[in-house]
């Protein structure tokens, strides 16, 4: 038996059972928030499942594929409703999935604590910013100096390689940005970060699959009521205002934000 298997066995010997079943439940709920705004929020299901396995990397890429199963249930709803671009999904989503995919063979290498400190810190400045009031833009306001496809790409490729080494689909980064500079509809947004999320999380998945780190007991438990939770939260979408989600989106990146800040005295509290 090969050391990564063992070590995949032993982490399923020590979840418990009690534990794994409370993460499914705030799973339920997280992944019901973020899917109204194209979300999936976990954050602090990567915290509990790191504590529950007893490892760092089980926990990271069994959340990022509970979380990729969450997506891709969002996606379909909101597909079916009309709120996925496909241009987006390609020019955004594509490059994503792509850097995810090879990063995620190399996350050990990275510092993930600085990384999500940056993150963690945009996230909260980026939901502070939208709750406060704009300006109206002049008719003549001069057009974005990088072209819109080549940021599209960017922003696909940078987000897509972060996600891949820290376990996180990174969709509260990418949904404001959207927002802000493909200039569609909020609705709209919401379904194509879902779309890219799914596409990104499939890849690394993917990968962290092929290194055998994702462990199937917690997925199995988690991962129903995280599906669940996002197919009535997708369906919640177009029942929202635009002024509504954006305020809600808002609060959910400040939320997020602090939450990650908060990830490792969160898993030092549960330490034993």
């Amino acid at each position: 038996m090969s050391a990564r298997v063992a070590s995949r066995r032993e982490a399923c010997l020590t979840a418990d059972p009690l534990f794994l079943a409370l993460i499914a439940l705030v799973s339920l709920l997280l992944s019901y928030i973020g899917a109204t705004v194209g979300l999936v929020l976990g954050q602090l299901r990567v915290a509990l499942l790191v504590y529950a396995l007893g490892s760092a990397t089980l926990g990271t890429a069994t959340s990022l594929a509970i979380s990729t199963a969450g997506t891709l249930v969002g996606t379909l709803r909101h597909a079916i409703d009309g709120r996925v671009q496909l241009k987006l999904l390609l020019s955004v989503g594509l490059p994503s999935a792509t850097a995810a995919f090879f990063s995620a063979r190399y996350a050990q290498l990275v510092d993930q604590r600085l990384l999500k400190l940056a993150i963690a810190g945009t996230l909260i400045l980026t939901g502070l910013g939208m709750l406060l009031p704009r300006r109206p833009r002049a008719e003549d306001a001069p057009p974005p100096r990088i072209p819109p496809m080549l940021a599209e790409v960017a922003v696909g490729t940078v987000l897509g390689a972060v996600s891949g080494l820290i376990g996180l689909l990174l969709g509260s980064l990418r949904l404001p940005a959207m927002i802000r500079y493909a200039r569609i509809a909020t609705p709209t947004a919401i379904g194509t970060n879902m779309a890219i999320g799914t596409l990104t999380g499939l890849s690394a998945g993917v990968a962290t699959f092929l290194e055998g780190q994702i462990d199937p007991v917690s997925f199995a438990v988690v991962a129903p009521t995280t599906v669940l939770g996002a197919h009535f939260g997708a369906r919640k979408t177009g029942q929202l205002a635009p002024e509504t989600l954006t305020r809600v989106i808002a609060w959910v990146l400040a939320a997020t934000g602090v939450l990650m800040l908060a990830e490792d005295l969160i898993k030092r509290w549960l330490a034993p």
